[in-house]
């Protein structure tokens, strides 16, 4: 019989392991402030013991809510430790689904390796009727510990679903489909025989092949989102760019569209500091595109990222350089 793959297990936090008040509390359980104990998670799954060798591997534990850019940085270098000391084939991440998102991208655009990194979450905790959260887990572990995952960037499971960490997004607060990769649809499954199965490969760079390697980092560059509404003035660009952003992004309206007050205050930043000013949209999907007139004032257009994700790889770019043609490069690549 072959060895069983190793897959080391680093626990966040979030709703997988959080215990509500009783069987019912599917919504106030934050509120209660419990959790599961250390190796209680796993020690509720014998059923893992069959698929691969599961560790735990101590890290902060705190809502997704709660993390900075440093817990990022941080994760980035756990993950790298474990595999340069050859101590797993894969990793999986339990996360709370609040920003669980920003954490897939963050690991796709930053860590240096092809091995399967899933991270995964619940929408019920564990004390829930029905939680969801302990198959969810099952799951992600039988993709970190398949072989056909290697090469295919930081991976979110949910709800059987294998999604692309650059593409996937929340789309409902409490319902177990939540999450979903609107435009381009998961990479496969984590079907109900056992198998996992993929029918789509990303095109988009990442891992590996990117040009941001975090190890040695010890935060990143401010970059701030702006918000854009029937009125909006251009006071939260102002306030951003006087707290020491570096970049804004603004979930503009439409297909990318800012009010009038909020272009003249991009333009005067722009000018004034060089705060990168990235396009986005409020809308659910779809991409903003770099027009003549947007190159020709500095503006990046952020594709079909959502502002959140833009925020990031427009922070890790600020890294890289200051340029927009140069910034924009990297928005089409990744």
């Amino acid at each position: 019989m072959s060895e069983l793959p190793r897959v080391a297990l680093i626990i966040t936090g979030g709703t997988i392991d959080s215990v509500g008040t009783d069987r019912l509390d599917l919504a106030w359980y934050i509120e209660a402030g419990k959790r599961l104990g250390t190796g209680e998670l796993l020690g509720q799954l014998p059923e893992l013991k069959t698929i691969a060798h599961v560790k735990e591997v101590p890290f902060r534990r705190l809502p997704s809510h709660a993390l900075v850019d440093k817990d990022w940085l941080d994760m980035v270098r756990t993950i790298h430790s474990i595999f340069d000391e050859n101590k797993a084939d894969g990793i999986v991440i339990t996360h709370g689904t609040n920003t669980i998102e920003e954490t897939a991208y963050f690991l796709n655009l930053t860590l240096k390796t092809d091995k399967p990194v899933i991270v995964v979450g619940a929408m019920r905790p564990s004390s829930a009727i029905s939680a969801d959260g302990y198959l969810n887990l099952v799951n992600a572990v039988k993709v970190a510990a398949d072989p056909h995952s290697r090469g295919r960037g930081a991976m979110l499971v949910m709800n059987d679903t294998i999604y692309s960490g650059r593409d996937v997004t929340k789309n409902d607060t409490y319902r177990v489909q939540a999450f979903q990769s609107r435009d381009l649809g998961p990479l496969g499954f984590a079907d109900a025989d056992g198998s996992v199965v993929y029918y789509h490969q990303t095109v988009k760079k990442h891992t590996e092949n990117t040009e941001f390697d975090v190890r040695n980092l010890q935060s990143l560059p401010r970059v701030d989102v702006v918000v854009s509404y029937v009125g909006a003035d251009g006071n939260m660009i102002e306030a951003a760019a006087a707290v020491g952003a570096k970049g804004i992004v603004s979930a503009g309206t439409g297909a990318g569209r800012p009010t009038p007050a909020e272009d003249e205050a991009f333009d005067r930043v722009y000018k004034e500091k060089g705060v990168i000013m990235c396009l986005c949209s409020r809308v659910a999907s779809g991409r903003v595109v770099r027009s003549p007139g947007l190159a020709k004032r500095g503006f990046v257009a952020g594709d079909n990222l959502q502002p959140w994700k833009a925020r990031l790889l427009l922070a890790l770019a600020l890294t890289k350089t200051n340029n927009a043609d140069e910034i924009q490069r990297m928005f089409d690549t990744y």
